[in-house]
């Protein structure tokens, strides 16, 4: 690498960092990502495309250069885009030609577009790719290795830009979910939509523990079918994982199928859930139940989800709490309302 091209390199990562680090809205960190690579590479256009929660498509977020009609031209689907199969895992894809080549989803609309040239580089965070950020260019064989090299650094600063985003934001629509109601199964349902969004996970639940503790009753979910949540409660008795969760541990089960201490394993499968975390829920040290997310996609569940979602959890325990003293005060004042009325018609009597 020439030394002109190192500073050109380090003033583009230079300009990036502070672009993206001043980006306090999604949008804003994905413009601002799209418009540094154009200019980097003097490219014709740039696209970048996130995993959906069922981990089955790539959904477009935000573009550059493109036509609204290239962008409608339809879905990206994982199992029909070879060329995004190797990108998800962890490949960086240059193609010529886009318009010839095998594994490219939609080569006659690229045609239309005017498009040629194409390289594709993952977006990761923590080893864990989110997307895929694809940028055209005229010509392929003009790219130099410094050039990929800077559009995977790149990518990676807007993938961590990204996610610092939506956290924040997460915590703001989850916070905001939980003042919706006193009401406590109407609020719980709230936050856990809230939840399966902002994570981008297939489904949620929470299950709090019978008088007896010795049961988990489910009070709330979000992404579950009616088949899978009748498929009966959650023994501890029959459930290691939970019995864990509930000392205080938090757990995750990379796959469910495989994972021993899972009640119903087969009953998940069926429902395409393939990894789960599971949170504690606590006030004080006092276990109140557990919060399970699940993931359509094998997950680890990195350190970052894990605090996240923990969080969460302090929030919704203390919502419970709330919420239930709001109910003791509400039947309190019922009851006081009752005796009033019989008071008023003794002295009426009298």
């Amino acid at each position: 690498m020439h030394k002109q091209n190192i500073q050109s390199c380090l003033e583009t990562l230079q300009k990036t960092a502070h672009t993206l680090s001043a980006a306090l809205q999604e949008q804003e960190v994905i413009q601002a990502l799209l418009e540094q690579v154009v200019l980097a590479l003097e490219a014709r256009a740039a696209l970048l495309r996130l995993l959906s929660p069922g981990g089955d498509e790539l959904r477009s977020v935000g573009a550059m250069g493109l036509s609204d009609a290239y962008l409608e031209k339809g879905p990206i689907l994982l199992a029909e885009s070879q060329v995004d199969q190797r990108v998800m895992a962890g490949e960086i894809v240059l193609i010529p030609d886009v318009t010839r080549a095998s594994g490219f989803q939609y080569p006659d609309e690229a045609a239309s577009e005017g498009l040629r040239g194409m390289v594709a580089v993952p977006l990761s965070v923590r080893e864990r790719v989110i997307g895929v950020l694809r940028v055209y260019v005229d010509q392929v064989s003009e790219l130099r290795a410094e050039d990929t090299q800077l559009l995977r650094i790149v990518a990676d600063l807007g993938a961590i830009a990204l996610e610092k985003v939506r956290l924040h934001q997460s915590l703001y629509h989850i916070a905001r979910a939980l003042n919706t109601s006193l009401e406590l199964r109407p609020m719980l349902q709230q936050v856990l939509q809230a939840t399966v969004t902002e994570m981008g996970l297939k489904a949620a639940s929470i299950r709090l523990l019978d008088p007896k503790r010795d049961v988990l009753h489910i009070v709330a979910a979000s992404g579950l079918s009616e088949n899978y949540l009748a498929k009966g409660e959650i023994y501890l008795n029959k459930s290691p994982v939970d019995k864990r969760v509930l000392q205080g541990e938090v757990v995750v089960l990379y796959d469910v199928e495989q994972e021993s201490g899972f009640q119903y394993p087969q009953e998940a499968a069926l429902e395409g859930i393939r990894s789960v975390l599971v949170v504690p829920l606590k006030v004080k040290d006092r276990p109140l139940g557990v919060m399970r997310v699940y993931s359509a996609r094998p997950r680890h569940f990195g350190e970052v989800a894990v605090k996240f979602l923990s969080t969460v959890t302090d929030l919704v325990a203390l919502a419970i709490e709330n919420a239930g003293l709001y109910a003791t005060l509400q039947a309190r004042y019922e009851n006081l309302q009752v005796d009033l009325a019989e008071w008023h018609r003794f002295l009426a009597l009298g």
